[in-house]
């Protein structure tokens, strides 16, 4: 069986290097691809695909609006000159926070509006750590229980009202807006109000 083995390899060895070998046996004749060749005119472009036309959608007009701004345009050095305000840029005014006296009566003046004043409020209340028992959103009141420091308990009112973007909050001890404890919270709400 093993010498049916070898002689099997064997022929296929052979069959192989003589199948392989048969390829150098044929003459080939080699074939002139230039001999025959025509020499034909260049293509002619039709005229209206010489100029390409750029779809006019995602055009800029110019600063003048007469002509179609160019990549170019825009990033071609300009002079800038210091301290040029550019008029069609809006000014973004950034919120202030003042404690003012007006008429005897002290308050927190804030240049935003009901909805970010009274949550601020709310979080300066809170890392002051003033316990605030009560509120009421629609009135604009907080309502504590402050504890002075010569220990009197206190019923205290934060109001905090909107007029025109500009808020302003008030601090009320009782019916009195000028006690010693209203004006001591006044005073720490003002320090931890974000400013």
């Amino acid at each position: 069986m093993r010498n049916g083995m070898n002689t099997r390899n064997l022929l296929m060895g052979l069959t192989a290097i003589t199948l392989l070998a048969g390829c150098n046996i044929f003459d080939r004749k080699q074939v002139d691809y230039k001999e025959g060749a025509v020499e034909t005119p260049a293509l002619e472009v039709p005229p209206d695909l010489t100029k390409s036309v750029a779809d006019q959608r995602f055009s800029i007009p110019a600063a003048d609006g007469t002509k179609v701004a160019k990549y170019s345009d825009f990033t071609r050095e300009k002079s800038v000159e210091p301290c040029a305000v550019v008029a069609s840029a809006p000014v973004v005014a950034l919120p202030v926070t003042q404690l003012l006296t007006v008429g005897g009566v002290r308050f927190i003046l804030v240049t935003e509006g009901f909805d970010r004043v009274w949550r601020k409020t709310g979080l300066a209340l809170e890392k002051a750590g003033i316990a605030v028992v009560d509120m009421d959103r629609s009135k604009g009141l907080y309502f504590l229980k402050s504890v002075s420091k010569d220990k009197k308990a206190a019923d205290v009112q934060v109001s905090v009202h909107e007029s025109n973007g500009v808020s302003d909050v008030t601090v009320k001890e009782g019916t009195n807006l000028n006690g010693k404890e209203a004006q001591r919270v006044l005073e720490v709400l003002f320090q931890n109000l974000e400013k």
